[in-house]
């Protein structure tokens, strides 16, 4: 399957957005807003006082100062429209150094109040550039607003700006930030903070439920993420004609697409991938885990004889990650083949089920006659 560069693009960010929403949404099903929102806040700020630190090297503004406050809302409010598939619209400036950004459109559509509320905690970036000033969202799409509005002004005082006045701003400070908001320190920018948001999101809800019921919840998401983008592109992969192969396909593309680099190694009817570099190395175990589901769900809508399964994560401590991909049956044979002493007769009934040469109800039969036979518990 071949797809240009602004597919690959949109798939690409358009999944790391869906995952961050669908994480926030599920996190605030399970916990409620006001419990998901306390546990989410504090990482949002610290990822925000970073992201001002790697402001001038990612973008080569080496003096904020000079560089403005609004300047810097508006090449941030770039990068917003960016990652939420939306547009940055009129920028509106006053004389007193208050201003009201304007986004325009937004992935969320509204539907996931948490998404925006995670969002304006960012915005201590530009408090940290002036400290006498705030920013603050003052209407949300979430909210039944037409648009998202983001007002820059001082502390404690009435900001002489409103929305219908004209752009004060001097010319060449707004050509910088046209030349902060390029295409691809957008494209390279979002990548990197979706991801993050996606797994921040992710640790906030371990952190407050336990991995156990997080997963529990974040795995029901992300499988029916996965069966819709199968189903979505079973066409396109001729799926129908190829068997395991547009499965394995789709896999590499979308590790292709999130820089996860490894080594492939394709067989008749099953495929695994050892990958040595992923920027989620560092990040919990429950973002592999979400992989998977996200990657079984995929296996579901295109052939559900197969699955995706892990056996070395680099987020547990592993040196690589492992993945493989092969028929349901062959997972359970190998298991068994690795697990079960030749000695033991329930293992051995096992074994023979998994092969097909005994039905359910012959083994139930003959564990019901072990057990009589007092040779199992």
């Amino acid at each position: 399957m071949e797809l240009s560069k602004e597919e690959k693009k949109e798939l690409s960010i358009g999944l790391l957005r869906e995952w961050w929403i669908t994480a926030t949404q599920a996190f605030v099903d399970s916990a409620g807003s006001e419990i998901a929102l306390h546990f989410i806040r504090p990482h949002f700020i610290h990822s925000g006082k970073a992201g001002f630190k790697m402001f001038p090297s990612a973008t080569g503004v080496e003096n904020l100062a000079d560089f403005g406050i609004m300047n810097f809302k508006r090449a941030q409010g770039y990068m917003l429209a960016a990652m939420m598939d939306g547009s940055w619209g009129p920028t509106y400036d006053a004389d007193d150094g208050s201003g009201i950004g304007e986004l325009q459109g937004c992935a969320t559509k509204g539907q996931c109040k948490e998404v925006c509320a995670a969002c304006e905690y960012l915005s201590c970036e530009a408090e940290m550039l002036d400290p006498s000033y705030e920013v603050l969202l003052t209407h949300s799409l979430a909210r039944g607003d037409e648009s998202c509005h983001w007002l820059v002004s001082k502390k404690g005082k009435v900001p002489n700006v409103r929305p219908t006045e004209e752009f004060l701003t001097p010319p060449n400070l707004r050509l910088k930030s046209e030349l902060v908001a390029s295409n691809e320190v957008r494209d390279a920018l979002s990548h990197a903070y979706l991801g993050e948001f996606w797994v921040m999101t992710t640790k906030a809800f371990v952190e407050q439920a336990g991995s156990e019921r997080a997963l529990e919840r974040l795995k029901f998401y992300m499988r029916h993420s996965g069966m819709s983008l199968g189903i979505r592109l079973a066409d396109r992969l001729k799926a129908h004609q190829r068997k395991v192969d547009p499965v394995v396909d789709l896999v590499l593309l979308i590790q292709a697409m999130h820089q996860r680099k490894g080594e492939v190694r394709k067989q008749t009817g099953n495929a695994d991938c050892e990958i040595m570099e992923c920027p989620f190395s560092g990040s919990p175990s429950e973002s592999c885990l979400q992989y998977e589901a996200f990657f079984n769900g995929i296996c579901e809508a295109i052939d559900p004889s197969y699955e995706f399964a892990y056996d070395r994560m680099m987020t547990k401590g592993d040196k690589t990650c492992h993945w493989t991909i092969r028929k349901k049956g062959e997972l359970v044979k190998e298991e068994l083949k690795e697990e079960a002493p030749s000695d033991d007769p329930v293992k051995m009934l096992a074994m023979r089920f998994a092969k097909g040469e005994i039905t359910e109800e012959e083994l139930e039969k003959k564990v019901a006659h072990l057990r009589k036979l007092g040779l199992m518990k």
